[in-house]
């Protein structure tokens, strides 16, 4: 009987590492400089890009991109999302802050919340930088990746993780199940409210040292 037991754990614990294993993205090159999140990320437009068409689970999308874009910036908190048309695409968003934002002595003081694809903050009066600060140098970013091994690179990312993405903004449109679908991304840092939010086409991803493609 033991050695029944002992064989079912055995197998048990192969077939996790095995999952888990399944799960890790691979490693397209490895990149030792330092992730400086005090810069504004970078966009610039583009105009003559192919449109990416999408079809799964009742999705019939083309993904336009409008700019390239990089960020470089901490992880204030992250949400996967799996209801809805958008989570067949977009898996999960990440709050971003960059500048004065992503040094741990304001960070301490800023509290993130993500619901619904929004992100709300809250911060304390010991915190040394300004609300309209805050607003301009952070930002919810709905996430696109582009193969299998950025979605896993992604998925990987979390909490208080220093992070570089590079890819495009992009607009959504098309149909899902027959009904007409679209989807708008912010095209500026500054803007709030509805629509503020960035829609990331993510073609490249860095964790510490690690880049994935």
């Amino acid at each position: 009987m033991k050695k029944i037991v002992v064989i079912i754990f055995s197998v048990s614990v192969s077939v996790l590492v095995g999952y888990l294993f399944l799960l890790r993205p691979n490693v397209s090159e490895e990149d030792f400089t330092t992730i400086h999140t005090t810069q504004n990320p970078q966009q610039s437009s583009i105009f003559d890009h192919n449109n990416i068409q999408i079809i799964s689970k009742g999705l019939d999308i083309h993904i336009e991109p409008f700019a390239q874009y990089k960020i470089s910036a901490i992880i204030l908190s992250r949400k996967r999302y799996t209801n809805k048309w958008t989570s067949i695409i977009s898996p999960l968003d990440f709050a971003f802050g960059w500048g004065e934002v992503s040094k741990p002595e304001n960070i301490e003081h800023i509290k993130v919340k993500q619901t619904m694809r929004w992100y709300r903050y809250r911060f304390d009066n010991e915190c040394a930088i300004t609300q309209k600060y805050i607003s301009e140098h952070s930002s919810n970013h709905h996430i696109i990746p582009a193969n299998s091994n950025i979605r896993k690179a992604v998925l990987l990312a979390k909490k208080n993780d220093k992070i570089v993405l590079e890819g495009f903004l992009v607009n959504v449109s098309g149909k899902y199940k027959g009904g007409n679908v679209s989807w708008r991304s912010s095209h500026s840092r500054t803007d709030t409210g509805n629509g503020s939010c960035e829609i990331m086409y993510v073609t490249g991803v860095k964790l510490d040292t690690n880049v994935y493609r």
